[in-house]
């Protein structure tokens, strides 16, 4: 009888967990929605089946919202103020601001901008967006330090926790996470950490495919060398608050360890909190039964117009024999009058509103999800200043999830400092974003209250039309000169921009002249209000060309837009 793994069990206590809420269900179909699988196990018989993927359209617009800024991270010691030594201040002061500077290069090495896309989109479609850190030993630095850790997404379907109705993860007594690996690799790493050879036979090929966040999850390579099994990593913290694993099989340990890590090597947030758990709620979840009834509308729509688009011809079948709709074919009527011989029916009418009410379900599914036609850019840029006003307001409907992103951001660089002093050797040299480098004391700051913070610099929200339009605004009203004007215009508006600002640089005396003098700079010294009648006349002529200059600018910009 074999022995009893309580990691094992503890596991498939938490995957009961997630059947019972229905996690595994939701995310495949949330997963299968988003990419525009939309009628799979349904028997649509007749009917035809259209896809109008408005659930990609929403989230896509969701992700890219909460994802656009730039993001900073910025070390702080909790305990600086309360150290008397001026020197001790001082080398944490500099390893702080070490930290700082190669948390710039981390964040490149890392790629996290994309690392932050995937996971958001993994909350958006499961619910919760996860980071998960380990130490890879093989990494090399270039120095005589080998090794370095590495942040990836994990699925939420993946992560367990021993207090299902909390979802702060460094408070859980137990963190599982569980993977798909080849049995030939857990075996040889069984091997490698010294488990016995009767217990590294029973790591077998398994069938277990069906805990995924994907539908795609429960097919794999059959190739008898590809064979995978499950393994699970159990986190747990033992008396002295170190972080310890256990990485096994159902029926194999494969490797057990302790660390110098504090904190969790994981980082969770949810897109829409549930109340009493640790998953969270997808904004996809809701938009489903939406998106059924449109794709089935449509094709009742489409099957309406196949049947009764075109006329249909009735005729008499004593008089007629057989019909025929061939171009010019002769067709044999028994009988003289031909009164009453074949007749047709006119096309079916549908009622006109049946288009508005599904119109209806998609604007209003955006609009409740704060996804807009002006968000998504999908109204007439007559009034940009209202517009870009609009897109802020509706921005604002994501900050509870942006707010918790930021959180695991912030959890996640407490994180790699925790494992920088668990892991680095004393004087290893830090990378900084600069490309310099700083030799790192560990001993500094191990025991100091290392916190991060998230800053986010304003992200560029102007288009190219409201930047021009903007511009020639500015131009008209005299306030830049012609040359400022083409200088700050968006590229590839004017062909050989470069050239005619330099023939305006020229000497010309067209350059600073005109729209730019006309304020307030006559010869008697009273300042003139742009715009007056009594203006020179020069104005006059330069604000009807750059009038000319806006138009032609405006056009190509639409242009290439269409394009």
């Amino acid at each position: 009888m074999a022995t009893e793994n309580l990691s094992w069990r503890q596991f498939e206590a938490g995957r009961d967990y997630n059947r019972r809420i229905g996690l595994y269900e939701n995310a495949a179909e949330n997963e299968r929605f988003y990419r525009g699988d939309q009628w799979k196990n349904v028997n649509s018989g007749v009917l035809p089946t259209p896809v109008f993927n408005f659930v990609k359209r929403i989230i896509d617009f969701l992700v890219s919202q909460i994802s656009i800024g730039n993001i900073d991270i910025v070390y702080s010691d909790e305990n600086l103020p309360f150290i008397g030594s001026d020197a001790a201040r001082a080398r944490i002061s500099d390893a702080i601001e070490l930290l700082n500077r190669n948390a710039a290069y981390r964040w490149e090495k890392c790629r996290m901008d994309r690392l932050i896309r995937n996971v958001l989109l993994d909350a958006a479609l499961t619910g919760d967006g996860v980071f998960f850190t380990y130490w890879d030993s093989s990494i090399g630095t270039g120095q005589a330090f080998t090794g370095d850790f590495v942040t990836e997404t994990l699925d939420a379907t993946n992560l367990f926790v021993s207090n299902v109705n909390v979802n702060d993860i460094q408070s859980q007594d137990y963190v599982i996470i569980s993977g798909r690996e080849s049995v030939h690799s857990l075996r040889a790493e069984a091997l490698d950490n010294g488990a016995p050879a009767s217990s590294v036979e029973k790591i077998v090929p398994d069938g277990d495919l069906h805990y995924g966040a994907s539908d795609a999850a429960a097919y794999e390579n059959e190739d008898v060398s590809a064979q995978k099994a499950t393994f699970i990593i159990k986190f747990w913290r033992n008396r002295e608050g170190y972080v310890c694993f256990e990485k096994s099989c159902e029926h194999c340990v494969v490797k057990t360890a302790a660390t110098g890590l504090r904190l969790y090597p994981i980082a969770h947030f949810c897109w829409t909190p549930t109340k009493n758990s640790y998953h969270g709620s997808s904004p996809v979840t809701s938009m489903i039964q939406n998106q059924k009834y449109v794709n089935k509308a449509y094709a009742l729509l489409m099957k309406h117009m196949i049947d009764t688009a075109f006329s249909k011809v009735i005729y008499d079948k004593t008089r007629v024999p057989e019909w025929t709709n061939e171009v010019g074919q002769a067709i044999g009527v028994a009988g003289g009058d031909l009164d009453g011989v074949a007749s047709t029916i006119k096309p079916g009418e549908m009622d006109t509103r049946y288009i508005d009410v599904i119109d209806s379900v998609i604007r209003n599914t955006k609009d409740a999800l704060g996804a807009t036609e002006t968000s998504l850019g999908e109204v007439n840029p007559t009034n940009t200043s209202a517009i870009l006003a609009l897109q802020e307001a509706n921005s604002s409907t994501l900050d509870s999830v942006r707010s918790a992103l930021y959180c695991a951001l912030e959890e996640l660089a407490e994180i790699w400092v925790d494992f920088m002093c668990a892991y680095y050797a004393d004087g290893r040299m830090l990378l900084s974003g600069d490309g310099g480098a700083g030799s790192f004391d560990c001993r500094v700051i191990r025991n100091e209250l290392i916190r991060a913070r998230v800053d986010v610099g304003s992200s560029a929200r102007y288009s190219k039309v409201s930047a021009l339009n903007t511009l020639t605004t500015l131009l008209d009203n005299g306030h830049i000169t012609l040359k400022q004007y083409l200088e700050r215009i968006p590229d590839g508006v004017i062909p050989s921009r470069e050239q005619l600002i330099q023939e305006l640089s020229g000497g010309g005396a067209g350059s600073d002249s005109g729209v730019g003098n006309a304020i307030g700079n006559d010869a008697g010294g009273d300042n003139e209000v742009v715009g007056q009648s009594d203006a020179p006349a020069g104005k006059t002529e330069t604000c009807s060309e750059t009038e000319k200059l806006s138009d032609n600018t405006e056009t190509k910009l639409s242009d290439n837009k269409n394009a």
